[in-house]
């Protein structure tokens, strides 16, 4: 058995500990290479794309690998880079140790260009690699140019005469009309063999792109929402094998989605009628080119949908199906010749799709089908999704079926509860299919999508079974990079409640429910950042987000009055014309929390950058709220608190407005302050430190009282201290006070229980971990009475609901799928795993790993893929024995954090670490400061 001998240091009761590494020479793969996030792209429309790669060791157990340098050549064709010709771009030897979003520094890109690139590193003994695998990318349309001879076009008159193209609106019992769904199809001859080709298609609200009928990859609802009359989003299809030599047929249908969104909420939140603008560019052998586009020599003629809202649902009349319409030699001769639209917005800026499309994500089988009322059946898929269904009939001609979908079931177990649904849209969301018959038809919707677990099905022969209903899992397709499980099964629960309930909402924007809002609200945006961060790969949705919040900068006279000529600052909701009046600041403060966690779990700086002008004017309008105590005078409030209800009960919203407010504004100065200081500016730097510490004084000498029945001082409400502790606001000698008066709020006020809406909700559990509060954590994590996570689990629910209710007791309202509330479960992977992000070295270059609860949990994993590669923290505890193995990426560095007890021997395989002295402060946990570089560990802690 081997010992190592560490000098241990004694800071603030914490035990620091300072290992070597263990470096040796060895050589270094290279895997996943990646431009701009994404794998071998063909759509790439910024000028600088940035590379970035993994390492992987040779040796699977070998440890401290790190690059001290790489080279990156970029070739203009696969032969050339083989070759070892980096005609476009050489780096040569860059002694630098970055493997992420390194910028492009080449030759000008142009449109439609093709780069093919590879990379070596030198590892951490300055020995070479070898040559990556090889990647590519390819540039979309970079120039407005590129889309002459394109036009925004549509359908011409409304033909549809079906009794079911308008739908009775149910509160106002009125007939309404969506726009109609055209089909556009154009014919091309192509006279050469096609070496590649690629459509350039942006169908406003959505549309889906059909060659020689067959529909053109996979993708749903594309493209993503934006503000329209700002810029739309075009996607981009490789279309090489679905052309032919000789006639081939281009097909295009079309949806209103948000753009043609003319029925819920307010008709004037439409932005015009569906329209497609399209170019198809085909490259032959012979390296000639031709290219088609959209214009009004396309045919046009109604589709099958002749009801659609991304709201209110769709109908479809299967007996005017229009068979072979996107085939070569089809008769379109009575079909009408398309018109051409306005663009959706004055400069027609068009923007290349880089986010994960839209997708069907899994299918679902009935858990439960019975009889709800004379020939209608309720339909239970078992958990709350977003998406829609799939039913296969074999029914007469004519035939009408419809489907309700629902989240909840009233108490009674036998009727839906709609009162979750269509309230706020003004109309509940209806599927209806009209069969054309002659034998089995299968059918689900296109151009809408919601929320739901059961649905009532009317009009079928036959009751529904798993061969005629099947739900469809519809989002965003971003792929999952993290994990958590315990050995609590209450605790996992929690953590996949939160998963669950950020996929039903994503559907190009980060929304705040599937059904009856479907809205970007920017407050729920920040509220589950970060578990989003630690769960899945947000980086180039989120950087879209941003992109929305940007085009959403809105005004009105107090903005004018304090920014005069600037564009303004964010709204409440984005992106869309829905409640986008100017935000108040704790829910406009995403602007500048969205892009700071991004740039501490990625290490993209350039977000933050791009939008840091605007940023500035965030912080210089809201600090124009400060009044004569120096208390930031806005803010909508520590939002859905336990039985709070803005007009009913707004007494048990504890947190007063302005305390979050100025909370939140002192945490933005600090952000903008570190940022500006990365960026450079340190002159404003200096001005955000400075003026942060006049808010937090301001904050302490307005807000700090003894809490009630207590020696002890707090700042008003369990929200409220909970903030200024997880923002640093609390001076350190009085950390203790707060926590006593804390604890004293929770156990004495509200019999051991939280009283936080989202803002306080999400930092509550790391707070209390953080301050060696760990047993109350876990006590309150599982707590099956009235308000705890644990109790909502036990209502049978899969989904965070938007509401802190007594659903046992109360009647079913508002969403019952909603992010924002299950912010807190970051706790799972940032406390009870210990894994932390370090701003001075970002994106997991280095990080921390503390782990918690582990005298209250028997095991815990946690994992998460970092930009370097796999962070791992599993640990175990049993009576005697503390173990604990950790994965550390290479080129990455950690701190580790053991928790330790008198008497113990901290052992690393067979090596025996020799601590030395320890000491701790009264009550306080003693942490083992022990840093690694990359590899694969394994500590135990055991009695000596």
């Amino acid at each position: 058995m081997q010992t190592r001998q560490y000098i241990p240091l004694l800071y603030s009761g914490i035990l620091f500990l300072f290992a070597s590494g263990t470096a040796s020479a060895m050589n270094v793969g290279i895997d996943e290479l990646k431009t701009e996030y994404l794998v071998n792209p063909i759509q790439l429309d910024t000028a600088t794309p940035r590379l970035s790669w993994k390492l992987r060791p040779v040796d699977p157990n070998a440890r401290d690998i790190s690059q001290t340098a790489y080279q990156v050549l970029v070739a203009s064709s696969a032969e050339r880079l083989a070759e070892d010709k980096g005609d476009l771009w050489d780096s040569g030897r860059v002694k630098s140790s970055q493997s992420i979003l390194v910028p492009y520094g080449g030759s000008p890109l142009e449109s439609r260009q093709r780069a093919f690139w590879k990379v070596r590193v030198w590892d951490q003994d300055k020995q070479p690699g070898d040559w990556s695998a090889p990647a590519s990318w390819e540039m979309a349309l970079l120039e407005a140019s590129d889309w002459e001879g394109s036009q925004w076009i549509g359908h011409a008159d409304d033909t549809r005469k079906s009794e079911h193209s308008a739908r009775e609106q149910i509160q106002e019992k009125k007939k309404f009309d969506a726009f109609p769904s055209p089909l556009l199809r154009k014919e091309v001859a192509l006279d050469k063999e096609v070496r590649s080709a690629r459509a350039y298609v942006s169908g406003v609200g959505y549309f889906e792109l059909y060659i020689n009928g067959s529909k053109v990859g996979e993708n749903l609802l594309d493209p993503g929402q934006t503000n329209y009359n700002k810029h739309t989003l075009y996607v981009t299809h490789d279309i090489t094998k679905h052309l032919t030599s000789g006639t081939n047929a281009l097909g295009i249908w079309l949806g209103n989605g948000f753009y043609g969104q003319n029925l819920a909420f307010n008709p004037a939140f439409k932005y015009g009628k569906p329209s497609v603008r399209a170019k198809f560019v085909i490259d032959y052998q012979d390296g000639s080119r031709v290219e088609f586009a959209t214009t009004t020599d396309w045919k046009t003629a109604q589709s099958p949908i002749i009801f659609d809202n991304i709201y209110w649902g769709e109908t479809y009349d299967a007996r005017i199906e229009i068979p072979d319409w996107s085939k070569p030699g089809f008769d379109d001769s009575k079909w009408q010749a398309a018109i051409k639209q306005p663009a959706p917005c004055p400069d027609d800026k068009l923007r290349s799709q880089l986010i994960p499309p839209i997708q069907v994500m899994d299918r679902l089988d009935p858990v439960k089908v019975f009889p709800s009322g004379e020939g209608k059946y309720i339909v239970d898929f078992g958990k709350n999704i977003a998406g829609s269904v799939e039913i296969t009939v074999d029914q007469q001609a004519g035939d009408l079926i419809k489907i309700v979908p629902a989240e909840v079931l009233n108490k009674d177990g036998k009727s839906l509860n709609m009162r979750t649904m269509g309230g706020a849209p003004g109309s509940d969301h209806e599927l209806w299919y009209i069969c054309k018959g002659g034998g089995p038809e299968s059918w689900s919707p296109r151009f809408t999508y919601t929320g739901f677990q059961f649905v009532e099905i009317s009009g079928l022969k036959e009751p529904p079974t798993k061969d005629s209903i099947q739900a469809l899992m519809i989002r965003s397709a971003i792929r999952r990079t993290g994990d958590f499980s315990c050995s609590d099964e209450m605790l996992n629960k929690q953590y996949q409640a939160s998963l669950l309930t950020l996929e039903d909402n994503w559907h190009s924007i980060p929304e705040d429910c599937p059904h009856r809002e479907k809205c970007g609200w920017l407050g729920d945006a920040h509220a589950a950042a970060d578990i989003s961060f630690y769960s899945y790969d947000m980086s180039r949705f989120f950087t879209k987000f941003m992109w929305d919040i940007e085009d959403s900068l809105t005004k009105d006279a107090r903005v004018r009055k304090f920014l005069k000529n600037r564009p303004g600052v964010p709204p409440m909701v984005s992106p869309g014309k829905r409640a986008n009046r100017v935000g108040n600041i704790d829910w406009a403060v995403a602007y500048v929390i969205v892009p700071w966690r991004m740039y501490l779990h990625t290490g993209d700086l350039d977000v933050f950058r791009e939008h840091y002008p605007h940023i500035k004017d965030f912080i210089t309008y809201y600090g124009s709220f400060k009044n004569k105590d120096g208390i930031i005078a806005d803010g909508l409030g520590d939002w859905c608190p336990p039985r709070w209800d803005r007009k009913a009960a707004p007494e048990f919203m504890e947190c007063h407005p302005h305390v979050s407010g100025t909370a939140f504004y002192y945490e933005a100065l600090q952000i903008t302050g570190k940022m500006a200081r990365e960026m450079g500016d340190t002159k404003y730097a200096d001005w955000c430190f400075k003026e942060a510490e006049n808010i937090n004084r301001a904050f302490h000498k307005t807000w700090l009282k003894p809490v009630k029945g207590s020696k002890h001082q707090h700042y008003g409400s369990q929200t409220a201290t909970v903030m200024a502790l997880r923002f640093g606001m609390t001076p350190e000698d009085q950390v203790a006070d707060r926590m006593a008066a804390l604890l004293h709020d929770i156990e004495e006020l509200h019999d051991g229980h939280h009283s936080c809406g989202i803002h306080g909700l999400r930092h509550f559990y790391t707070v209390l971990a953080e301050n060696d509060q760990e047993a109350l954590a876990y006590r309150m994590l599982t707590d099956t009475t009235f308000p705890g996570p644990a109790y909502i689990m036990n209502q049978g629910l899969s989904t965070w609901p938007e509401r802190q209710f007594e659903w046992d007791k109360e009647v079913y309202r508002n969403s019952f799928n909603h992010p924002m509330q299950g912010g807190f479960t970051a706790f799972m992977h940032e406390s009870v795993g210990g894994i932390e992000p370090a701003f001075e070295q970002p994106g997991y270059k280095r990080f921390t790993l503390k782990p918690h609860l582990t005298s209250e949990l028997q095991w815990a994993k946690t994992s998460m893929e970092s930009p370097y590669g796999t962070i791992r923290s599993d640990w175990k505890n049993s009576d005697d024995q503390f173990e604990w193995s950790v994965e550390v990426p290479p080129n990455s560095k950690a701190t580790l954090y053991f928790p330790y007890r008198e008497g113990r021997q901290l052992m690393e395989g067979d090596e025996v670490i020799e601590m030395g002295t320890r000491s701790s402060k009264e009550g306080r946990q003693t942490w083992l400061k022990h840093e690694v570089g990359s590899g694969l560990y394994h500590f135990t802690i055991s009695q000596s």
